[in-house]
């Protein structure tokens, strides 16, 4: 069972970009006029905290997907490396393909509760020391709400995960734009009622529970699929269950490690402003870091949209058809990149003044953010495509670079007293050093090739491909 992708998963991974980023900037009027300085900076303070949450699945997101795509690409056997590919064949394995599912409703399950019980402890003490001065009941009962939210938002990661394995982008892209719409109509209507943070909080844990109820109603349009898994009478053994632990557990760890590492250099800034420059700087800060952040996945929408494909092909052996998905990708990467960075500067940056008096976007900070982003989310890029073939050599680099980068965001945001770009500067060094270059050139001496001749074998064939469109149009 080869897995292609089709037009309508990059259609359907695009506007679910889209509507993510839209939903992000649709929502920040509201966000900035009906909440106060303080319940902004909170408010991305929660958010910062759900994507920390969601980081205790510790890889086994896409570690499963993968798994899932080589499996139903005719794989009968996982290793610790991913899959042996000497024994992948035409036909699937329905019963195999079953324990896999129920190994990661299991795993999702236990994570689910761990991170339940450890947002009610440590991440209660938390919030009650940054929100000293505006504790109020409102804002515990959002915080309630909110954990709840991150719950079920882990536990049902794994529909989604099998949505993803089956190379179904476009059903998952489906679930998560429905779900975030009704998040943000809302949380909109109940921010204009006055409910305030609260509002906000319901309008969540509303998206987390739609977006699950969604994602089953696109597995179960896998009729072929579902119906060969239920002929499967064999239930999964616990023998099984732990077998297929053990094989994706080796490269889940290293996966979870990497997210981690990646956590800190991104969402973790949010944490570290929030110590060093208060909720209030917090506030403006995370909106740079929310739109540099919209910014690259629209860029990395394209791309990621062949990653099911990608590892199908990895299983096939195709060599030639992994090198035209990977420089086709990044030459779409950096196009987007550029459009989406001109878009927000010429569009979104002036309205916000105009939406918050007195609160103002430093340019150079948002460009200089922006950058920082992009060259981080191509070197992701790149170890993604690595990962797809089966290795994790840059667990390391990304755990270095990710300590470094905290302390000298530290260092230069409090010591050395420069604030925002303090912040900025120390992440973009850490990753600058090694990660930024490293990373595609391992992929590039992996594929016999270069940089160069990826971006220029990405611009042929997207001129090829562009002028066949104009001819029939």
């Amino acid at each position: 069972m080869l897995i292609e992708t089709r037009r309508k998963d990059i259609v359907w991974n695009y506007i679910g970009t889209i509507v993510s980023m839209a939903g992000g900037f649709a929502l920040i009027p509201f966000l900035v006029h009906f909440l106060s300085e303080d319940e902004l900076g909170l408010w991305y303070v929660y958010m910062a905290i759900a994507n920390l949450a969601v980081l205790f699945e510790f890889g086994f997101d896409p570690t499963f997907a993968r798994n899932i795509v080589y499996v139903v690409s005719g794989s009968k056997k996982l290793s610790s490396k991913g899959c042996d590919r000497v024994l992948s064949g035409e036909g699937v394995d329905w019963h195999f393909l079953n324990v896999v599912i129920h190994s990661a409703k299991v795993i999702y399950g236990g994570i689910a509760l761990l991170v339940l019980i450890g947002l009610s402890t440590f991440g209660t003490a938390y919030i009650c020391y940054v929100s000293a001065e505006i504790s109020s009941v409102e804002i515990w009962l959002s915080w309630a709400l909110f954990c709840v939210a991150v719950f079920f938002n882990i536990y049902f990661l794994w529909s989604l995960t099998l949505l993803r394995g089956y190379g179904d982008v476009a059903g998952e892209s489906r679930a998560r734009t429905y779900s975030k719409l009704i998040q943000l109509l809302g949380s909109a209507a109940l921010l204009v009622t006055g409910m305030g943070l609260l509002g906000v909080a319901i309008g969540y844990l509303t998206s987390s529970l739609l977006l699950r109820l969604f994602a089953i109603k696109y597995l179960h349009s896998h009729s072929d699929v579902e119906r060969e898994r239920k002929l499967d009478g064999k239930k999964p053994t616990w023998q099984e269950t732990r077998e297929v632990l053990g094989a994706v557990g080796h490269v889940a760890c290293r996966d979870g490690v990497v997210s981690f590492a990646n956590y800190a250099s991104t969402q973790a800034i949010t944490i570290i402003s929030s110590l060093f420059l208060g909720l209030a700087a917090t506030g403006v800060f995370s909106i740079i870091l929310q739109l540099a952040n919209a910014i690259v996945n629209f860029a990395a929408a394209y791309p990621k949209s062949y990653y099911p494909a990608l590892q199908s092909y990895f299983v096939q052996g195709n060599r030639k058809k992994q090198v035209e998905i990977i420089s086709t990708g990044i030459v779409a990467y950096w196009a987007l990149f550029v459009l989406g960075t001109f878009g927000v500067v010429a569009a979104i940056l002036p309205l916000i003044p105009l939406l918050k008096p007195g609160m103002e976007i430093d340019l150079w900070l948002f460009l200089g953010m922006s950058i920082y982003m992009g060259l981080w989310s191509q070197h992701g890029l790149f170890c993604n495509y690595i990962v797809s073939m089966n290795e994790i050599p840059y667990m390391v680099g990304y755990l270095v670079a990710a300590i470094i980068g905290i302390g000298l965001s530290g260092l230069f945001c409090g010591a050395a007293n420069l604030g925002c770009w303090g912040i900025v500067l120390g992440q973009a060094i850490s990753q600058i050093l090694y990660n930024n270059w490293k990373w595609p050139r391992y992929l590039c001496r992996k594929l016999q090739t270069n940089y160069l001749a990826l971006l220029s074998g990405g611009l042929r064939h997207w001129k090829v491909f562009l002028a066949k469109e104009l001819r029939h149009s």
